[in-house]
This record gives C-alpha cells, sequence and structure tokens, in this order.
C-alpha cells in the first residue's frame, strides 16, 4: 500500500503531531513501528525526517538506564552477580516544547483521515501510568440502581469523565471491575463510539 504523505514538511508535522499524542518518551524502534503501522509514510522518508527533528531541535534524545543495583546491596558474591546490576542505557526520543507549538500549530494542514488515523495508533500506545495519570471511579445509589462515575486526570487536566447508569448490583460491580483492570481500553472505547470509529454497534 503506498503511504499517504510524501512531502517532507507534512511528515515532519505528522512525526511530531503523533509523538505529542502519545506523551511519553519512547525508543526509536517503538516510535518507527508507531508512525508505519497506518501505512500513512513509508520507513526511509520517515527515518529521514525523525532525525532532521532531532537535529533542529523539535525531538530530544533522552539517555535512559536500566539494571541499576537495588539499594542497600553494596556487595556481590561473584562477578557474574555483580555484572547483573551494571547499568545498561538505551536512548529515548520526545518531542520538546517548539516541536509540540509546531504540532499543534500546523497539525490542521493534514488531511483529517491521516489525523483520526494518527490519533487512532496514538490510542493504541497511550500508557496512564507511564504518563502519570490518575485514574479513580466512584459510585452513588440512584433510586433502584446506581450512577458510576470513571475519571482519569493528567497534569493537563481532565481526560476523561464519565457517568453511567447501572441498573443492578451485579451490573455495578462488572463496571467497577472492568474499569479497574482496563481503564485505557474503556478510554479507547469511548473516543472510538464518539468518534464514529465504530458505527457498526449502531447498525438495525
Amino acid at each position: 500500500m503506498a503511504s499517504q504523505l510524501k512531502k517532507e514538511d507534512e511528515i515532519k508535522i505528522f512525526i511530531l503531531y503523533l509523538l505529542d499524542k502519545i506523551g511519553y518518551p519512547l525508543d526509536y524502534p517503538s516510535i518507527g513501528s508507531i508512525m508505519m503501522q497506518d501505512g500513512i509514510v513509508n520507513f526511509f522518508d520517515f527515518a529521514q525526517c525523525f532525525f532532521a527533528l532531532v537535529d533542529a531541535g523539535h525531538i530530544r534524545e533522552i539517555i535512559a538506564e536500566k539494571g541499576e543495583r537495588p539499594e542497600g546491596d553494596e556487595s556481590a558474591e561473584s562477578e557474574e552477580e555483580e555484572n547483573e546490576y551494571e547499568p545498561t542505557t538505551t536512548v529515548l526520543y520526545e518531542v520538546t516544547d517548539k516541536g509540540r507549538h509546531v504540532a499543534r500549530v500546523l497539525s490542521d494542514s493534514l488531511m483529517v483521515s491521516v489525523r483520526e488515523k494518527s490519533y487512532r495508533s496514538a490510542l493504541r500506545h497511550l500508557s496512564f501510568e507511564r504518563q502519570g495519570a490518575y485514574v479513580d471511579q466512584s459510585y452513588r445509589p440512584d433510586g433502584e440502581g446506581f450512577l458510576v462515575t470513571c475519571a482519569i486526570k493528567d497534569q493537563k487536566g481532565v481526560v476523561m469523565d464519565l457517568t453511567v447508569r447501572a441498573d443492578s448490583e451485579y451490573q455495578l460491580k462488572r463496571m467497577l471491575n472492568n474499569y479497574a483492570e482496563r481503564p485505557e481500553v474503556v478510554f479507547r472505547g469511548v473516543v472510538a463510539l464518539l468518534s464514529g470509529d465504530v458505527n457498526y454497534l449502531f447498525e438495525d
């Protein structure tokens, strides 16, 4: 399938737009996989534009360490055990404030279909835990049923604030348990319904 974006400026805006939507650092292979999964841009164009954005200061590198020695463990029984705790580094990338501004100002120039596909791609990779988001749920009696509220907030404000009715205690427990276990899935489902991506549910 031919890629939808060919112009360098459009590809750069697309990359910045999607990284802004994802909202947290990722390694290069993960970013490449996300960018190309909908066939909007090909690998070679993506790679060329991505590193041009890094050079221009729209995307920055972050060196992350893994495998550090646990606190309080100052000794090792063997050289092999010592090597287990040697930190390894990986390079992550995130959009800068400069790149975020470009993405938000110029993203309207992208085709609507491209923005919708890229937003769905971002939703599939959003991690509320990694974003530091706060997930909450509550309920209150309402007549013979209950009103269930599911909320998600992050540093930017409200992500979702949804209230629905449960007609029985059984339904209430199912809603609470399912949301507690899968808040991101529930959020993606709500967005998909409201944006019309699953309109087959409305067919008679």
